[in-house]
């Protein structure tokens, strides 16, 4: 049984790809719902010890999956539609279909060049405590407590942490074999194979659903049409495009980051970024190199 009267829509994309602005705006319509902001603990309720994000089908229990669908259900207000989009979930998309084997998928892609040096200077940058509060009102401790505590003590060494760039504790998705390579590696290298990660693992899940279940969007090409991108949302899960043709919100969607990431990096910077990215950059289409 499904037990629940929404139909789930999950926003799948790397960090820092645009996936906020897209839900945000996605959520304007009165017929959708929003989680208003990524909810791994929701999601890891009841696998809170495993020591990364890649969240294997297998770890789903009829028990957990109700926890999390009494957690999610808690942010829909009876809105047709609700969308959730938490970073993580780019390497975990089974296990999300698990839990909702009904899902429509939008795959948010963004250049990884640019996103790799926004990452970078989200890992390095003091906590936001305005979201970390917000996030708290909702925090199912009962639920997640020793997750709680997990994510309490890798704030607080960030906080008293004098070097940033050598952090000790993962920001953003997991991916299995992280913790070895804060060790070992850079963390702008650690930030290229993250967002590798994402996109790699993602791509490959997605492309094993229906066709008629997974809309792609590029970002660079949302940002330069917002309001086309938005009906062709509303076309593919089946509700009314027009309320997207009167958002005065959509002038405030601007397309000055397109390329600006990449061209704050040093040449050795970009270097060590393209090295890691190439093949994957390759793959979507944002570079091209002659054989």
């Amino acid at each position: 049984m499904m037990h629940y009267d929404y139909q789930p829509l999950i926003l799948i994309g790397a960090a820092r790809s645009g996936t906020k602005l897209l839900r945000d705006l996605i959520a304007e319509h009165p017929d959708v719902d929003k989680v208003p902001y990524d909810v791994s603990y929701i999601w890891r309720i009841g696998n809170e010890a495993v020591p990364h994000d890649e969240l294997s089908v297998e770890l789903l229990t009829p028990q957990i999956r109700q926890r999390i669908l009494r957690r999610l259900g808690a942010f829909s207000s009876g809105a047709t539609f609700l969308i959730e989009k938490t970073v993580e979930n780019c390497v975990r998309v089974p296990y999300v279909q698990a839990v909702f084997p009904d899902a429509r998928y939008i795959h948010l892609i963004r250049d990884g060049r640019d996103v790799v040096e926004s990452v970078y200077r989200e890992w390095t940058r003091p906590p936001d405590w305005g979201y970390i509060l917000k996030k708290v009102r909702t925090y199912p401790l009962t639920d997640a407590f020793d997750y709680a505590l997990s994510y309490a003590g890798s704030t607080l060494r960030k906080v008293i942490a004098q070097d940033r760039t050598k952090p000790s504790n993962p920001w953003g998705t997991r991916y299995r074999g992280i913790h070895e390579d804060l060790v070992t590696k850079d963390l702008l290298e650690v930030c290229t194979i993250q967002w590798a990660r994402s996109v790699s693992e993602s791509l490959a899940a997605l492309e094993c659903l229906p066709t008629e279940r997974v809309l792609t969007i590029r970002y660079e090409e949302f940002v330069q049409n917002p309001g086309d991108y938005l009906r062709q949302v509303a076309q593919f899960a089946g509700f009314d495009p027009s309320p997207y043709s009167r958002l005065p919100t959509l002038e405030n969607v601007s397309q000055e980051n397109i390329g600006k990431g990449f061209r704050c990096l040093t040449t050795q910077q970009q270097n060590l970024v393209l090295s890691h990215l190439q093949d994957t950059l390759e793959l979507l289409g944002y570079i091209h190199y002659a054989n």
